[in-house]
């Protein structure tokens, strides 16, 4: 039962390793390439119509409360191990990404939400002003969330260096 409880453990910390490193790593795509800072904001309200209204909004809607649902399963595993550096790491990494999943949803939301709303033909001054705005806090709202995202990913990739010594303990 101990052999079966540790490779399930080893299963799912490798598996949130390879979610979590897929996320910062799209962050960190942003940050190498950022596109939206050389875009004036109509082409960055095309852009992000694009980007959010086909590809992030519905798979993001599914991949982070899924990810919640593998730290949450992975952190039950380690319960029993709540006094190892594995288990410390995991979940320094699980408020991390809580951290980023909560400022998302109260920073970045409301601005994708604004851009996808937006009839660009169709502009005032008022939203011309507001989208100047929050593209400006989009590109900075990507920034805080790499800072979160990469914290995340290096506690994760510590975490495992713990096992073998986790592991010899409970036999």
């Amino acid at each position: 039962m101990a052999t079966f409880l540790s490779s399930l453990q080893k299963i799912f910390l490798y598996f949130i390793l390879v979610l979590i490193g897929l996320y910062a790593g799209m962050l960190f795509n942003h940050k190498i390439c950022p596109v939206e800072t050389q875009l004036n904001p109509i082409e960055y309200a095309k852009y992000w119509k694009i980007v959010d209204g086909t590809f992030m909004h519905e798979r993001m809607a599914i991949m982070g409360p899924g990810m919640g649902i593998i730290f949450a399963i992975t952190i039950l595993l380690f319960l029993k191990n709540w006094r190892s550096l594995t288990f410390l790491f995991l979940v320094l990494a699980c408020i991390a990404f809580a951290i980023d999943i909560n400022f998302t949803l109260r920073e970045q939301l409301p601005i994708n939400a604004f851009i996808n709303d937006l009839d660009l033909n169709n502009m005032t001054e008022v939203q011309t002003k507001q989208l100047i705005a929050f593209q400006a806090k989009a590109i900075s709202n990507f920034d805080t969330r790499f800072i979160h995202s990469s914290i995340s990913f290096l506690l994760l990739c510590l975490s495992p260096f713990f096992l073998n010594r986790l592991h010899k303990k409970s036999n």
